[in-house]
């Protein structure tokens, strides 16, 4: 078996607050392969950011407490000091953020901002970075780039905002790349575009790639393997095929049922009742039990295990697709 890059293991994020305790990534474990792309996805407060943030070391301690493992190099991620990661974050692993405008310094130059890690990763200055620059601005799609790396952020559209950042993200050519909602502020064209980028710059590149979503339908055309967060656990993982064919987790079949089916206009799309629950106040037993719609007895009293029916495919719930009835 190839040896990944990184492996999370029991990853854990709890936030202190006036109220008490509240989790929001509770013992989540995987593994990322050389070149693969690993989505993660789920509603909004499901953890996906946090988890990824709580890797790079960028959430505030306190109030966050992490706790677990995430080995890369076979050192833990989470244990380095400060100069230690910094060496690592920006060229060993690099993050794409969501929103390119509050990612960017509207003050400051598309080429300072670019040459910057440029400069302190690579050791390029002067002529050498902004070359480097420019050619990164090519890579991404950026036309008349020798001329747009003087401007400053308000003057690009969203798109060329994002690419930007994409540029950023790719600067030092990581050996993983997190893209946190990367297109989700972007039309569906300029979406499609930014996610051919991505994956032809992966394939160039050879990077390793961690793709955080809300959205399956773009998972179906990134991803190798996908895991699935509710309420900070992992409901279940799957290489991208074996989900989208068997699906046996009824979260998992939740999130699918809400999404469009081209050519099927007549076809309602379903909603998944309820609001994930208050991380101060989770639910006994399985995380998801007061929303699904299969909730037996034994899922409001015990928490299920992830279970592994099958070799490569985890899914967190005391029953196996067949045993569920719609």
């Amino acid at each position: 078996m190839t040896q990944p890059v990184l492996s999370v293991r029991d990853l854990s994020v709890t936030f202190r607050t006036r109220e008490g305790p509240a989790k929001v990534v509770d013992r989540i474990s995987y593994d990322l392969g050389p070149g693969e792309t690993l989505a993660i996805v789920g509603e909004s407060g499901s953890g996906k950011s946090v988890s990824s943030l709580a890797l790079m070391q960028l959430l505030p301690t306190p109030p966050a407490v992490v706790e677990g493992e995430a080995i890369f190099e076979g050192r833990n991620l989470l244990t380095l000091d400060e100069p230690e990661m910094q060496k690592i974050r920006g060229n060993r692993i690099a993050m794409i953020f969501q929103d390119p405008m509050t990612s960017l310094n509207p003050v400051r130059t598309i080429g300072h901002q670019l040459m910057e890690p440029i400069e302190l990763h690579l050791g390029l200055t002067g002529r050498a970075a902004r070359e480097r620059a420019i050619e990164l601005l090519h890579l991404v799609g950026i036309p008349s780039a020798e001329e747009r790396i003087d401007d400053y952020p308000h003057q690009f559209s969203g798109g060329m905002r994002q690419r930007v950042v994409i540029a950023m993200g790719i600067s030092c050519e990581p050996d993983i790349l997190i893209a946190d909602e990367a297109t989700t502020a972007l039309d569906v064209t300029t979406q499609a575009k930014i996610i051919d980028e991505i994956k032809g710059l992966q394939e160039r590149l050879g990077m390793s790639l961690i793709w955080i979503t809300h959205d399956l339908g773009v998972v179906a055309g990134v991803a190798d393997r996908v895991v699935v967060l509710y309420a900070g656990h992992i409901m279940e993982e799957a290489d991208v095929d074996d989900l989208f064919r068997v699906r046996r987790n009824p979260y998992t079949r939740g999130l699918l049922a809400s999404l469009p089916v081209p050519g099927r206009t007549s076809r309602r799309l379903e909603a998944i009742p309820g609001l994930p629950p208050d991380p101060l106040r989770p639910p006994r037993g399985c995380p998801f039990s007061p929303r699904c719609p299969y909730v037996a007895d034994v899922c409001v009293r015990e928490e299920p295990a992830l279970r592994e029916p099958v070799p490569g495919h985890r899914s967190k719930c005391h029953f196996d697709p067949e045993d569920l009835h719609a």
